[in-house]
């Protein structure tokens, strides 16, 4: 059996389930897998102001995977996830589930994968708390994977790939701003548009600094470019004093690592 038909049964044992949608590879393989199923899926993205994505985006993804409606909720984050604790995701991912759960009518799923089970994710303890289940994770289903799965369904990657939270941009207890918040999606956007590179990533270190990670060696090309270069800094210098360039290039996780999380 492939995994796709693994995933349609496991999800088919369910007469409906709602989805925490984020647009990217994950969730978007259990949301084309349903609807090729025709398992009743209500997908839900929840905009909480740290999203990469735009809702328009998220829509165009939902109806590549041939589902016509998509559930926005609109959530302000709480003190508890703006002041930015090392355990931020465990409240953030709290606040997001949340109202979806209060729907009481359906099981609520969401896209974590067995690939997540070796990192820092406080958030998925808040997610078990609230009895969200994972359907990748519980079939054994990994990252690449699910990205395998999610394009075969129709999803965009270049969407899938701009799913991201912005609030992982900032180090631990230095306190979230939407100010901050504006300056680094104005920042990653205008280099993801030049360049396609979805791995660009402009990190808020504390209240002086903001850095920018990248990967590929044409985007790092780029961003030493005078004209380019003097547009990022200007975004960046609306909520920091130094607009830097991370010689060492994109590192995933790093903020936990150094804490060893």
């Amino acid at each position: 059996m492939t995994q796709q038909a693994l995933l349609a049964t496991h999800l088919a044992k369910e007469k409906k389930f709602y989805l925490l949608f984020s647009g990217g590879f994950d969730s978007s393989a259990i949301l084309g897998c349903a609807i090729k199923a025709g398992v009743e899926v209500i997908p839900v993205w929840i905009d909480n102001g740290f999203n990469r994505a735009s809702v328009e985006q998220i829509k165009q993804q939902a109806a590549n995977l041939g589902c016509s409606h998509l559930e926005v909720l609109k959530v302000h984050p709480s003190a508890g996830v703006l002041t930015n604790p090392v355990e931020r995701c465990f409240h953030c991912k709290g606040e997001l589930a949340s109202p979806v759960v209060a729907f009481g009518d359906a099981p609520v799923f969401d896209g974590t994968n067995v690939s997540d089970n070796h990192s820092y994710r406080p958030g998925l303890k808040a997610l078990r708390n609230l009895g969200v289940r994972s359907p990748l994770q519980e079939l054994g289903i990994t990252k690449d994977e699910a990205v395998e799965m999610a394009v075969s369904l129709g999803a965009d990657p270049t969407l899938a790939n701009m799913e991201g939270c912005l609030a992982t941009r900032f180090n631990y207890n230095q306190p979230i701003s939407f100010d901050h918040i504006e300056a680094i999606r104005a920042m990653e956007q205008m280099v993801i548009a030049k360049t396609g590179d979805h791995h660009i990533r402009c990190r808020v270190d504390d209240k002086d600094h903001l850095r920018i990670e990248c990967r590929h060696q044409a985007t790092f090309m780029l961003l030493i470019e005078p004209a380019f270069r003097q547009h990022l800094v200007e975004l960046g210098r609306k909520v920091a004093t130094f607009v830097t360039l991370d010689l060492e290039g994109a590192r995933k996780n790093m903020f936990d690592k150094i804490r060893n999380l």
